[in-house]
């Protein structure tokens, strides 16, 4: 009964519960002593009530667990043992791996699929948690080597280097947007990559929801059948969404209904891995097909430590690391697929002689094949700009936050709706190209081919006035400023919201590396980003940057006195002199962790992916992706998981 009276409160806004709290601080002048007794009191028991309810509803949390009924609900998945034998062995249970393991246990192959990490947690199925999942046990979180040009102002100089580490990886870990590129980024001047090709693959897993929320001509280019769900996130109740729409708009930024489709040019409400409020991961996707659970074997907490290839160069099978100091050496028929991302794979390769000749030679590996393994990768990069916004009142007290965040997660927890159920106003994006911006007119036009290219993406995020203060340790473990410049943050915090923006380089110029740091493969590798090196990325920031100075200084925005933060940095021009944004820019960046290219097709791998010079070996990620789409790339992972399980298939005559 409790749940059907709960259940019917869904199309109530929690702001209606709240809204009585705000006014004890919503008056300039401190409140009188009476109404501040009155305040906490009314604050104390919201709060204890909240708390009693969630407690009362606890049971709920039986119900979002992932399906354990697989035979390998333990710790460690499915029972494995030294010496084992299976017909292929897929490492990493990300965006492609899911996909690989799962279609090659469809077609009745026996199959292990070894993961790193466990299974994904609670918060990882609620949309708006996204931003707590940064350096949790679920994140590699792995450290960089600086290049004293970019992340300036991030302890030690180092950009922060997220990858999911657990079942689904990254499709578990994100923030959900669902954006394939352009098509012109698939073609890699190779035989039978080019977007006729790789196009099939993303309709294949494509489950499009709500098809009628589209425009008709979008019907060509979805498919709502896939495996793998996909929807508008739900209302926010975020007035700024439609406010950055409409900003955009004043500055000739056509409304975009579908990203996907024709055009990326545009501002729009975009597609998500989501269902019914939910996040959708390749882990309650694919792994959860109810043939899969039968037949797929999973490994979790086990760390490959690397590929056992024989003296006539062919690939008989991995070692794995599963406990305490309990090593494994696990055997195929056919192959090993490497789906560890772009960082795992490329170390893998390397540990197992698969690489640069003379940086193996260092740590002693035998050289088994001498391929630019490492080399050339390139990751999405972007400065982070504040608009300072709905500042006229106090903020709320903690006690006040946190249980309005309560609710928030009790309305989820029962309804899956309300606030908690999207990813704020991250599901607002544009895409330009910015030398198709006119700065004199401030407006965007679109009278040239190359402007329908997009260079630049807008991405957006809601940031609560004071909640800096009240979660220090959640801000720094996604963006880790250096003190000086995370203590001007949040003081601004405390007197106003942010509207955090991110002006993401879509095509990068600059290229990064990965080398082994040792030949333990317990260690992680070393990793440099190498962000900003080419002048050309900082240029293209700049501009981004000024295009975000025109759309604050719009009506909309000065109705609303909104501001852009201009931190003061040492080593930088003052706020209003040349080459502040620049340097700022240098000194704000931030990844999209998004890294391609360290083991690209061509370089390290044919057409079908397999890897030169090795039998029986492949690669199936990120890292396969000469470039970076115009987009986020979990979308062309998951396809590139498909493609290679037909390549697997055809290629072992199981059709």
């Amino acid at each position: 009964m409790f749940r059907s009276i709960l259940t019917r409160t869904k199309s109530v806004s929690w702001r209606d519960v709240t809204k009585h709290l705000d006014r004890c601080y919503a008056d300039t002048p401190e409140p009188e002593p009476d109404l501040k007794r009155k305040c906490f009191l009314l604050n104390l028991v919201f709060f204890v009530v909240t708390v009693t309810v969630a407690l009362f509803v606890g049971g709920q949390l039986r119900d979002l667990r992932f399906d354990r009924s697989r035979s390998g609900s333990s710790y460690f998945g499915d029972k494995i043992s030294d010496g084992d034998v299976y017909d292929y062995i897929v490492v990493g249970a990300g965006a492609a791996g899911s996909a690989v393991a799962a279609r090659l246990a469809l077609a009745g192959r026996r199959v292990l699929l070894i993961e790193a990490g466990g299974d994904p947690n609670l918060l990882t199925k609620i949309p708006a948690a996204a931003v707590t999942l940064a350096a949790s046990s679920l994140d590699w979180y792995y450290d960089t080597i600086p290049n004293n040009k970019s992340c300036l102002s991030s302890q030690g100089k180092r950009c922060r280097f997220s990858r999911g580490r657990c079942l689904g990886g990254s499709t578990s870990i994100n923030y959900m947007m669902y954006t394939r590129g352009n098509r012109q980024d698939y073609d890699f001047n190779l035989t039978g990559w080019t977007w006729k090709d790789i196009e099939p693959y993303f309709l294949r897993y494509e489950g499009l929801s709500n098809l009628n929320r589209l425009p008709k001509s979008s019907a060509a280019y979805h498919n709502t059948s896939g495996v793998v769900s996909i929807d508008f996130f739900q209302d926010s109740s975020n007035p700024w969404h439609e406010r950055l729409i409409d900003g955009l708009k004043s500055l000739n930024f056509p409304y975009n209904p579908d990203v996907n489709a024709k055009s990326q040019i545009g501002v729009s409400r975009i597609l998500g891995f989501t269902r019914g409020g939910e996040r959708v991961s390749t882990a309650n996707t694919y792994l959860e097909m109810e043939i899969v659970k039968r037949k797929l074997r999973i490994a979790k907490n086990t760390q490959c430590t690397g590929v056992i290839i024989d003296e006539n160069n062919i690939a008989r099978g991995v070692t794995v690391h599963r406990g305490a100091n309990k090593t494994l050496r696990l055997y195929v028929k056919h192959e090993v697929v490497l789906s560890a991302g772009s960082i795992g794979t490329a170390q893998l390769l390397m540990l197992s002689g698969v690489g640069p000749k003379d940086h193996l030679e260092e740590f002693g590996i035998p050289v088994k094949s001498d391929l630019s393994v490492g080399d050339d990768m390139s990751d999405h990069v972007l400065p982070l700009v504040n608009i300072k916004v709905d500042h006229d009142h106090r903020p709320m007290s903690d006690l006040t936050i946190l249980g309005s965040k309560s609710l928030e997660i009790l309305q989820w927890l029962i309804t899956r709706s309300g606030p908690m159920s999207s990813n704020s106003l991250t599901d607002i994006t544009a895409f330009l190209n910015t030398k198709c911006y006119n700065y004199t007119l401030r407006r965007l036009v679109n009278n040239k081919p190359e402007c329908e290219l997009p260079t630049m993406q807008f991405i957006y995020a809601y940031m609560k006035k004071g909640v800096i203060s009240l979660a220090p340790s959640v801000y720094y473990s996604n963006i880790p400023h250096a003190k000086e410049s995370f203590q001007q943050i949040s003081d601004e915090n405390s007197k106003s919201a942010f509207i955090v923006v991110s002006s993401v380089v879509l095509q990068p110029k600059s290229r990064g590396w990965l080398r082994l740091a040792s030949s333990d493969p317990l260690t992680p590798p070393a990793i440099t980003p190498n962000y900003l090196a080419d002048e050309r990325d900082v240029e293209e920031m700049v501009r981004g940057i000024k295009i975000i100075e025109n759309m604050v200084d719009t009506p909309l925005y000065k109705k609303y006195n909104a501001s852009i933060q201009r931190t003061k940095i040492a080593d930088c021009p003052g706020v209003d002199e040349d080459g502040y944004w620049s340097c700022y820019a240098r000194h704000m960046t931030h990844s999209v962790q998004h890294a391609v290219g360290t083991a690209a097709l061509g370089r390290v791998v044919d057409e079908r992916l397999r890897v030169k010079g090795i039998k029986n070996l492949r690669v199936g990620d990120g890292s396969v992706l000469p470039h970076l789409p115009r987009g986020n790339t979990a979308a062309a992972i998951i396809a590139i998981g498909e493609r290679l399980s037909d390549f697997l298939i055809q290629d072992q005559g199981l059709e």
